[in-house]
């Protein structure tokens, strides 16, 4: 399997053509410090608009290999229509290092028996379509953090901002509703709520300046929870922090002011 260091190349060619500066944002955790004490992580990213992870991809890659992670070997959890769509799907394989996506305990598999240091995974999801690509959306499933604790290793929360100047909001009518009800449930709702679509603009205009910045997360849950009778509503409080601490770091990348006992108080909400 490829390291972070066979994606050097590519990645270069990417960062080249998508952003003049990569910066490690000073409200981030050590970062380097983290890579070090713990060899194994799930890595998970807030989304940005549709384009976001590519720019996500460049900053997670760049600190990686600045800050001593060349040897270590990630895989993506992407959606799995992009495995069906020509071109992209040879794209996303070499990219995820997935051939087709695993179930839950394939990908847990992969990182207790198979080698794979770091799975890194999104939970905003398709919901990344009905934002402003900058604020973090409803996460889709909390259970990335079941997979975390199948698999005996802290989250690591990693938040980019910048890809937001790729988006390009359509206002949606409520005179579509006749049309967009036919839509899965779930969008169909998202879209009531948002009134909107943010599609990717058909270029990619240079980022002046994508920052990240990462926070490590220990869920307060233990393997033997999910045993339990409320065991999913455990993972949405723990899913619930979590966002709750991405949106916190997204504003002080964006310079906004945050009280974190507010932000302990949201992600208790």
């Amino acid at each position: 399997m490829r390291t972070v260091e066979d994606y050097s190349l590519s990645m270069a060619f990417l960062k080249k053509a998508c952003a003049k500066k990569v910066e490690l944002h000073k409200s981030s955790e050590d970062i380097h410090s983290i890579l070090k004490a713990h060899p194994k992580l799930v890595v998970a990213m807030n989304h940005g608009p549709m384009a976001g992870p590519v720019a996500g991809s460049i900053a997670m890659m760049d600190q990686y290999s600045k800050n001593g992670g060349n040897e270590r070997i990630p895989m993506i959890i992407a959606w799995r229509g992009f495995y069906h769509i020509p071109l992209v799907k040879h794209l996303i394989r070499y990219m995820s290092q997935v051939k087709m996506p695993f179930n839950l305990d394939g990908f847990v598999k992969q990182m207790t028996n198979k080698g794979v240091t770091d799975l890194f995974v999104m939970p905003e999801g398709e919901n990344c379509a009905y934002g402003n690509g900058l604020d973090i959306e409803p996460f889709l499933s909390p259970r990335f953090v079941e997979l975390a604790l199948k698999s005996g290793v802290p989250i690591l929360i990693a938040v980019h901002t910048g890809s937001e100047r790729w988006s390009n909001i359509i206002p949606v009518s409520e005179k579509l509703n006749p049309i967009l009800k036919y839509l899965p449930k779930k969008s169909y709702q998202r879209i009531k709520e948002t009134r909107q679509l943010n599609m990717a603009p058909l270029t990619l205009a240079t980022i002046p300046r994508l920052e990240i910045a990462f926070t490590l997360y220990q869920p307060e849950m233990v393997e033997a929870d999910l045993d339990k009778d409320n065991a999913l509503e455990l993972l949405e409080q723990e899913s619930s922090r979590i966002r709750a601490l991405m949106q916190a770091s997204v504003d002080r990348i964006k310079g906004v002011q945050v009280d974190d006992a507010e932000v302990e108080l949201q992600s208790i909400a």
